[in-house]
């Protein structure tokens, strides 16, 4: 009897721990729109694009395509003037529990201690804005929290996972009936 509650206690301290840990995805439809009126989209623009490196270039276009694709598998075609402008946007920052700077209080002693300073940890979000284009109003946004590191190639796939979450959340399909 005495083993259940150290059991119990041991599970929801497991469950809280991985809860924590997982990104936060959010959704929100605007309660007037109709989602049935709406056949096809096209990505917004990227503003200050220009002033990417070829890498951010490839990385914007990568997602681009990512996106556009969870879009045409719910029935959407991809229109110069679409009934739908997706704009979605990926915000960093340093994460809180993060050093910025390492000081070793041996260093002074020991002329040769060197320390490799371990890879950062990033905040992130990326938010995604479907908005009617007649009307320019947001009808549907979703966003999702993650964390990205600072030498890391595995973080558009990280960022792509998150994209994939999503739009798991989003309801709707085209009708292509019309």
């Amino acid at each position: 009897m005495k083993q259940v509650p150290g059991v119990c206690l041991y599970l929801l301290g497991w469950w809280l721990l991985h809860s924590c840990s997982s990104p936060k995805i959010i959704t929100y439809a605007h309660p007037t729109a109709d989602f049935d009126r709406y056949q096809s989209f096209r990505i917004a623009p990227h503003a200050e694009i220009e002033d990417l490196s070829r890498k951010g270039h490839e990385t914007y276009t990568r997602l681009d395509t990512f996106i556009a694709s969870q879009l045409k598998s719910r029935g959407y075609q991809y229109r110069n003037d679409a009934d739908l402008v997706i704009d979605y946007e990926i915000s960093t920052g340093l994460s809180q529990d993060t050093q910025n700077q390492y000081y070793d209080q041996y260093s002074w002693y020991y002329s040769s201690y060197s320390y490799a300073a371990p890879p950062q940890q990033i905040e992130a979000m990326v938010e995604i804005e479907m908005i009617d284009a007649a009307t320019k109003k947001t009808v549907w946004t979703g966003s999702a929290d993650l964390t990205l590191k600072s030498r890391g190639d595995s973080n558009v796939e990280r960022i792509e996972q998150q994209i994939v979450g999503i739009f798991e959340r989003f309801e709707y399909s085209a009708d292509n009936t019309w």
